[in-house]
């Protein structure tokens, strides 16, 4: 997906796609396993050994880190939420002592209209206005098509519990039961996946299919209505978010074969960053001593809002984080100012954020074009502690930097690989996808696979030590600070030399 899925499109989850990908061109990768597709952890292998120009974690771990002593490194994941249920991140997930959750879910309350309607309505003749209106577009059409995926589920669902003859049937009934066409074939393999899930047929139906039907209505006759009538209509800013509590695993993704991506966003970037390496599951992370927070912001119907960002970065750096890993964003910000403030106590505590340049395709060096959140305060200044990401593809040559990856010589930092790029999905599987989304959680792991080895260095140290290191190429060279790709290997001898 570029990787922004639909929660970038929220403002947000970047890049990629969700929890929104980056903005309207999110990851368009379906959610079909396409890693058998893909070289698997090619995103750790090495250029001159291995002939793709990945970050060359594995030659890191192999000559760098043996015999090593590594410090445990909090991250914070700010995205659609983790399936905690993983084997592959069941052991690193952070768990706050107080209360034995692994994060917060900060998706606010069902408040006011999402941040696309205010912004709309400020906007008319603005070059801002078709974009902004392009992104709002598509968020509803992918919540249309969902519900109407949905709505067929819920037809072919009913015919089966008439065949069966039972209001509550057991998975035994389930899986005993004889499909009579495709649709239900397709549907009782999807009941028997998530069954497990739940404490009877009555409660998967009731999340998985009426109450996501119920919720997506009132969304798009609601928050999405782009009728204001009254000045009510324009706050988006929840006081107090709703669902601060433990389970932040990913939502009811719904009875359909394919889902809106973004409950599936956040479980993929949290394999990038720490899936547990060599347990010949698959897939290895960046990093060998991290704990994973997770920070829910959005989900496959709702936005992703400024305010309650804003929250679940001060929740980070004050529950430990060094470093926020955010894969999401959008070409517009409302209420910039509270994540402004956010990013400065951030800053202000040692923290490094790690964001997504988006998948727009653009020069965010030219005038007019931008991808927030950003490094760049609305009142002047940039934070010193902040890494945007662009995506990189296999090869030395003009392929290298992605088409649909947002650049810039002054304002994206670094590409690493977003292409293909194998991570965990909820429940079980794989996917490979495509976007800034997948690039970004691959550099968030590097600083902290660095962070982890020479704790005593600054937030800054480690962004100046990934910039300074990058693999330089002439590919590069006009499109990010560094004029090249990130490397571990190159980093950690660097971060050597600064201790």
């Amino acid at each position: 997906m570029r990787s922004f899925l639909f929660i970038l499109l929220l403002a947000t989850f970047a890049c990629c796609h969700l929890p929104s990908p980056s903005n309207r061109n999110i990851e368009t990768n379906t959610l079909q396993d396409r890693a058998t597709n893909a070289i698997r952890n090619w995103q750790n292998l090495d250029l001159q050994t291995d002939g793709v120009f990945g970050i060359s974690t594995n030659k890191a771990y192999a000559q760098l880190l043996k015999n090593k002593t590594a410090k445990t490194i909090i991250v914070a994941v700010i995205d659609s939420g983790v399936d905690t249920t993983r084997e592959e991140l069941k052991t690193v997930l952070w768990t706050d002592p107080n209360d034995g959750s692994h994060g917060r879910n900060y998706i606010g309350a069902e408040t006011g209209k999402e941040d696309f309607i205010p912004m709309l309505a400020i906007t008319p003749g603005t070059s801002s206005y078709s974009r902004i209106l392009d992104d709002y577009n598509l968020h509803v059409t992918r919540l249309q098509t969902f519900m109407t995926k949905l709505e067929e589920s819920k037809k072919i669902l009913e015919q089966i519990v008439k065949n069966l003859g039972q209001d509550n049937p057991s998975f035994e009934n389930i899986k005993s039961y004889h499909p009579r066409n495709e649709g239900e074939t397709m549907l009782i393999n999807l009941l028997l996946d998530r069954m497990p899930f739940y404490t009877d047929f009555k409660s998967l139906r009731f999340n998985e299919v009426d109450h996501l039907l119920e919720l997506g209505k009132y969304h798009l006759e609601h928050a999405l209505n782009k009728t204001i009538t009254s000045k009510a209509d324009t706050i988006s800013v929840n006081n107090k978010p709703e669902g601060i509590d433990a389970n932040v695993s990913s939502d009811p993704l719904g009875l359909i074969e394919v889902p809106n991506v973004s409950p599936f966003h956040g479980t993929h970037m949290a394999g990038i960053i720490a899936a547990v390496r060599k347990n010949d599951n698959g897939i290895d992370g960046i990093c060998d001593h991290v704990r994973i927070m997770m920070l829910k912001l959005n989900n496959n119907i709702r936005e992703m809002r400024n305010d309650n960002l804003a929250a679940a970065i001060r929740f980070a750096v004050d529950h430990g984080a060094r470093v926020i890993s955010m894969s999401f964003g959008k070409t517009f910000s409302w209420h910039r100012g509270l994540v402004d403030e956010s990013v400065r106590f951030a800053m202000s505590r040692n923290v490094l954020i790690v964001h997504s340049s988006g998948n727009d395709g653009m020069n965010l060096d030219v005038a007019g074009n931008s991808f927030f959140p950003s490094a760049r305060y609305f009142d002047g200044g940039i934070a010193s502690a902040w890494i945007t990401v662009g995506a990189s593809g296999y090869h030395n040559d003009s392929t290298l930097a992605e088409p649909f990856s947002n650049y810039g010589q002054n304002n994206v930092d670094v590409f690493a690989p977003g292409v293909q790029i194998t991570s965990t999905i909820p429940h079980s599987g794989y996917a490979a996808w495509d976007g800034t989304s997948e690039a970004t959680p691959i550099v968030a792991g590097l600083a902290a696979l660095i962070m982890e080895y020479y704790p005593t260095l600054t937030s800054v140290q480690v962004k100046e030590i990934i910039i300074k290191s990058a693999a330089k190429t002439v590919w590069l060279r006009d499109k990010c600070v560094s004029g090249g790709v990130v490397n571990a290997y190159y980093a950690l001898k660097l971060a050597e030399e600064y201790k």
